[in-house]
Protein backbone atom coordinates (compact mmCIF):
# COMPACT_ATOMS: atom_id res chain seq x y z
CA UNK A 1 0.00 0.00 0.00
CA UNK A 2 2.94 2.24 0.59
CA UNK A 3 5.97 2.28 -1.61
CA UNK A 4 9.32 4.47 -0.27
CA UNK A 5 11.96 4.73 -2.38
CA UNK A 6 15.31 6.12 -2.66
CA UNK A 7 13.82 8.77 -0.34
CA UNK A 8 16.24 12.06 0.99
CA UNK A 9 15.64 14.88 2.48
CA UNK A 10 17.75 17.76 3.29
CA UNK A 11 16.88 20.81 5.39
CA UNK A 12 20.59 22.44 4.30
CA UNK A 13 23.68 21.30 2.49
CA UNK A 14 24.68 20.33 5.72
CA UNK A 15 21.79 18.65 7.43
CA UNK A 16 20.24 15.98 5.48
CA UNK A 17 17.60 14.51 7.50
CA UNK A 18 17.48 11.26 5.38
CA UNK A 19 20.00 9.97 2.81
CA UNK A 20 18.03 7.44 0.74
CA UNK A 21 15.68 5.34 2.29
CA UNK A 22 13.37 2.85 0.78
CA UNK A 23 11.44 0.00 2.16
CA UNK A 24 7.02 -0.45 1.89
CA UNK A 25 4.08 -1.18 4.00
CA UNK A 26 1.36 -3.55 3.59
CA UNK A 27 -2.25 -3.08 4.03
CA UNK A 28 -3.32 -3.41 7.36
CA UNK A 29 0.01 -3.90 9.14
CA UNK A 30 1.32 -1.90 12.02
CA UNK A 31 4.89 -0.98 11.39
CA UNK A 32 6.94 1.15 14.11
CA UNK A 33 9.73 3.70 12.50
CA UNK A 34 11.99 3.80 15.66
CA UNK A 35 14.67 6.08 16.24
CA UNK A 36 16.27 8.58 18.82
CA UNK A 37 16.13 12.48 18.02
CA UNK A 38 17.89 13.42 14.78
CA UNK A 39 17.56 9.79 13.03
CA UNK A 40 14.83 11.63 10.85
CA UNK A 41 12.56 9.72 11.86
CA UNK A 42 9.71 12.69 12.22
CA UNK A 43 10.74 13.91 9.05
CA UNK A 44 9.79 11.07 7.60
CA UNK A 45 6.41 10.94 9.15
CA UNK A 46 5.80 14.63 7.87
CA UNK A 47 6.91 13.49 4.13
CA UNK A 48 4.49 10.28 4.53
CA UNK A 49 1.51 13.37 5.02
CA UNK A 50 2.72 15.64 2.24
CA UNK A 51 4.25 18.45 4.85
CA UNK A 52 7.35 18.19 3.94
CA UNK A 53 8.40 17.74 -0.16
CA UNK A 54 11.48 15.42 -0.73
CA UNK A 55 14.46 16.48 -2.04
CA UNK A 56 14.90 13.32 -3.97
CA UNK A 57 13.39 9.67 -4.34
CA UNK A 58 9.38 8.95 -4.31
CA UNK A 59 6.36 8.26 -1.83
CA UNK A 60 3.42 6.42 -3.49
CA UNK A 61 0.44 5.35 -1.94
CA UNK A 62 -2.40 2.97 -2.51
CA UNK A 63 -1.29 3.25 -6.28
CA UNK A 64 -0.75 7.09 -6.01
CA UNK A 65 2.42 9.38 -6.52
CA UNK A 66 2.63 11.35 -3.60
CA UNK A 67 2.85 14.96 -5.67
CA UNK A 68 0.73 18.49 -5.44
CA UNK A 69 -1.73 16.81 -7.97
CA UNK A 70 -2.63 13.56 -5.55
CA UNK A 71 -1.90 15.21 -2.41
CA UNK A 72 -5.73 16.03 -1.23
CA UNK A 73 -6.67 12.49 -2.35
CA UNK A 74 -3.92 11.20 -0.42
CA UNK A 75 -4.48 13.02 2.51
CA UNK A 76 -8.03 11.76 2.56
CA UNK A 77 -6.20 8.18 2.65
CA UNK A 78 -3.91 9.07 5.43
CA UNK A 79 -4.39 10.92 8.92
CA UNK A 80 -2.02 11.97 11.29
CA UNK A 81 -1.78 12.31 15.51
CA UNK A 82 1.04 14.35 16.00
CA UNK A 83 2.85 14.57 19.78
CA UNK A 84 0.98 17.19 20.78
CA UNK A 85 -2.76 17.11 20.21
CA UNK A 86 -3.51 20.64 21.30
CA UNK A 87 -1.74 21.33 18.48
CA UNK A 88 -4.57 19.73 16.15
CA UNK A 89 -7.80 20.83 17.86
CA UNK A 90 -9.85 23.70 16.16
CA UNK A 91 -12.84 23.34 17.91
CA UNK A 92 -14.71 24.78 21.17
CA UNK A 93 -15.50 21.16 22.10
CA UNK A 94 -14.89 17.51 21.39
CA UNK A 95 -18.23 16.89 18.76
CA UNK A 96 -16.92 20.13 16.67
CA UNK A 97 -13.55 19.05 16.88
CA UNK A 98 -14.37 15.17 15.02
CA UNK A 99 -16.83 16.81 12.67
CA UNK A 100 -14.84 19.22 11.49
CA UNK A 101 -12.87 16.91 8.75
CA UNK A 102 -16.47 15.82 8.26
CA UNK A 103 -17.89 19.53 7.58
CA UNK A 104 -15.30 20.13 5.21
CA UNK A 105 -15.95 17.31 3.07
CA UNK A 106 -19.61 18.69 3.16
CA UNK A 107 -21.35 16.09 4.91
CA UNK A 108 -24.78 16.42 5.48
CA UNK A 109 -25.28 17.70 9.24
CA UNK A 110 -28.16 14.90 9.84
CA UNK A 111 -25.42 12.14 8.66
CA UNK A 112 -22.55 14.25 10.44
CA UNK A 113 -24.26 13.73 13.91
CA UNK A 114 -24.56 10.33 13.20
CA UNK A 115 -21.26 9.61 12.48
CA UNK A 116 -19.08 12.10 15.56
CA UNK A 117 -21.17 9.67 17.69
CA UNK A 118 -20.36 6.44 16.23
CA UNK A 119 -16.84 7.40 16.11
CA UNK A 120 -16.45 8.85 19.66
CA UNK A 121 -17.92 5.11 20.62
CA UNK A 122 -15.34 3.77 18.60
CA UNK A 123 -12.65 5.75 20.76
CA UNK A 124 -14.88 5.38 24.09
CA UNK A 125 -15.63 9.58 24.33
CA UNK A 126 -19.02 9.68 23.57
CA UNK A 127 -19.80 10.66 27.34
CA UNK A 128 -17.24 13.82 26.76
CA UNK A 129 -18.84 15.22 23.23
CA UNK A 130 -19.73 18.83 25.28
CA UNK A 131 -16.06 19.00 26.98
CA UNK A 132 -13.40 21.65 25.96
CA UNK A 133 -10.40 19.24 24.26
CA UNK A 134 -7.96 21.04 26.68
CA UNK A 135 -10.12 20.00 29.62
CA UNK A 136 -8.72 16.34 28.74
CA UNK A 137 -6.16 14.14 30.07
CA UNK A 138 -3.58 13.36 27.65
CA UNK A 139 -4.62 9.85 26.77
CA UNK A 140 -7.72 11.16 26.42
CA UNK A 141 -6.53 13.74 23.60
CA UNK A 142 -5.09 11.22 21.98
CA UNK A 143 -8.26 9.42 21.61
CA UNK A 144 -9.93 12.45 20.16
CA UNK A 145 -7.88 13.13 17.61
CA UNK A 146 -7.96 9.43 16.28
CA UNK A 147 -11.56 9.95 16.25
CA UNK A 148 -11.44 12.68 13.95
CA UNK A 149 -8.91 11.03 11.47
CA UNK A 150 -11.58 7.65 11.41
CA UNK A 151 -14.32 9.88 10.97
CA UNK A 152 -12.60 11.24 7.88
CA UNK A 153 -12.41 7.56 6.88
CA UNK A 154 -8.27 7.33 6.57
CA UNK A 155 -7.04 3.90 5.51
CA UNK A 156 -3.61 4.60 7.21
CA UNK A 157 -3.20 5.88 10.43
CA UNK A 158 0.21 7.96 11.44
CA UNK A 159 1.14 8.60 15.23
CA UNK A 160 4.19 11.00 15.91
CA UNK A 161 5.31 10.35 19.04
CA UNK A 162 1.71 10.12 20.04
CA UNK A 163 2.44 8.97 23.52
CA UNK A 164 5.97 10.83 24.62
CA UNK A 165 4.18 13.62 26.25
CA UNK A 166 2.04 10.57 28.31
CA UNK A 167 1.71 9.36 31.55
CA UNK A 168 1.68 5.36 32.15
CA UNK A 169 -1.74 4.73 32.19
CA UNK A 170 -2.41 7.25 29.05
CA UNK A 171 -0.05 5.47 27.43
CA UNK A 172 -1.65 2.18 28.05
CA UNK A 173 -4.50 3.75 26.87
CA UNK A 174 -3.20 4.61 23.28
CA UNK A 175 -1.86 1.49 22.78
CA UNK A 176 -4.96 -0.30 23.32
CA UNK A 177 -7.27 1.65 21.13
CA UNK A 178 -4.08 1.33 18.55
CA UNK A 179 -4.31 -2.33 18.95
CA UNK A 180 -8.08 -2.15 18.08
CA UNK A 181 -7.76 -0.33 15.09
CA UNK A 182 -5.42 -2.21 14.07
CA UNK A 183 -6.83 -5.74 14.68
CA UNK A 184 -10.83 -5.35 14.16
CA UNK A 185 -10.67 -2.04 11.47
CA UNK A 186 -7.72 -3.40 9.78
CA UNK A 187 -5.90 -0.27 9.46
CA UNK A 188 -2.53 0.41 8.33
CA UNK A 189 -0.87 2.08 11.58
CA UNK A 190 2.88 3.62 11.83
CA UNK A 191 3.86 4.67 14.68
CA UNK A 192 7.03 6.85 15.46
CA UNK A 193 8.60 6.71 18.18
CA UNK A 194 11.91 5.84 20.62
CA UNK A 195 10.06 3.89 22.85
CA UNK A 196 10.58 0.00 22.08
CA UNK A 197 8.08 -0.66 24.73
CA UNK A 198 5.83 1.10 22.07
CA UNK A 199 6.97 -0.69 19.50
CA UNK A 200 7.28 -4.22 20.60
CA UNK A 201 3.14 -4.42 19.83
CA UNK A 202 3.76 -3.85 16.43
CA UNK A 203 4.35 -6.33 13.18
CA UNK A 204 7.17 -4.49 12.25
CA UNK A 205 9.90 -1.91 13.23
CA UNK A 206 11.76 -0.17 11.39
CA UNK A 207 15.02 1.64 12.95
CA UNK A 208 16.38 4.68 11.47
CA UNK A 209 20.42 6.33 12.55
CA UNK A 210 21.23 9.17 11.07
CA UNK A 211 18.82 9.16 8.17
CA UNK A 212 19.23 5.37 7.24
CA UNK A 213 17.86 2.11 7.83
CA UNK A 214 19.68 -0.25 9.93
CA UNK A 215 17.45 -2.51 11.14
CA UNK A 216 13.70 -4.09 9.41
CA UNK A 217 12.74 -6.80 10.41
CA UNK A 218 9.67 -7.97 13.42
CA UNK A 219 10.17 -7.25 16.86
CA UNK A 220 11.66 -10.17 17.76
CA UNK A 221 14.29 -10.11 15.23
CA UNK A 222 15.33 -6.70 15.73
CA UNK A 223 15.54 -7.11 19.45
CA UNK A 224 17.89 -9.79 19.03
CA UNK A 225 20.91 -7.37 17.26
CA UNK A 226 21.87 -5.40 20.59
CA UNK A 227 24.39 -3.65 18.86
CA UNK A 228 22.28 -2.09 16.57
CA UNK A 229 19.49 -0.88 18.58
CA UNK A 230 21.71 0.18 21.03
CA UNK A 231 24.07 2.11 18.98
CA UNK A 232 20.74 4.46 17.51
CA UNK A 233 20.00 5.09 21.31
CA UNK A 234 15.89 4.28 21.52
CA UNK A 235 15.06 3.25 24.75
CA UNK A 236 15.02 -0.29 25.26
CA UNK A 237 12.56 -2.01 27.50
CA UNK A 238 13.58 -2.93 31.01
CA UNK A 239 12.64 -6.98 30.19
CA UNK A 240 14.87 -6.30 26.78
CA UNK A 241 17.51 -5.18 29.06
CA UNK A 242 17.42 -7.73 31.94
CA UNK A 243 17.32 -10.81 29.21
CA UNK A 244 20.32 -9.13 27.56
CA UNK A 245 22.18 -8.90 30.81
CA UNK A 246 21.51 -12.69 31.62
CA UNK A 247 22.51 -13.90 28.80
CA UNK A 248 25.94 -11.75 28.77
CA UNK A 249 26.53 -13.68 32.43
CA UNK A 250 28.56 -16.40 31.85
CA UNK A 251 26.98 -18.25 35.26
CA UNK A 252 23.41 -17.49 34.77
CA UNK A 253 23.44 -18.06 30.65
CA UNK A 254 23.94 -21.95 31.69
CA UNK A 255 20.44 -21.45 33.41
CA UNK A 256 18.37 -22.04 29.58
CA UNK A 257 15.39 -22.11 31.12
CA UNK A 258 15.79 -18.75 32.84
CA UNK A 259 17.37 -16.82 29.65
CA UNK A 260 14.42 -18.74 27.24
CA UNK A 261 11.87 -17.34 30.02
CA UNK A 262 13.37 -13.81 30.47
CA UNK A 263 12.93 -13.71 26.48
CA UNK A 264 9.78 -14.61 26.01
CA UNK A 265 8.80 -12.02 28.48
CA UNK A 266 9.74 -9.27 25.92
CA UNK A 267 6.59 -10.74 23.85
CA UNK A 268 3.84 -10.80 26.79
CA UNK A 269 3.30 -6.76 27.12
Amino acid sequence: MIKVENLEYAYSKTDQALKGISFSIKKGEWVSILGHNGSGKSTLAKLLIGLLEPSNGSITIDGLLLNTENLNAIRDKVGIVFQNPDNQFVGGTVRYDIAFGLENRMVPPEKMEKLVLEYATKVNMQNYLEKEPHSLSGGQKQRVAIAGILAIESDVIILDESTSMLDPEGTKEVIELIKVLHRDYNKTIITITHDLNVANNSDRLIVLKDGLIILDGTPEECFKNQEALESSNVDLPFNLKLYNKVKNNTKLNQNRKLVDALWELNFKM
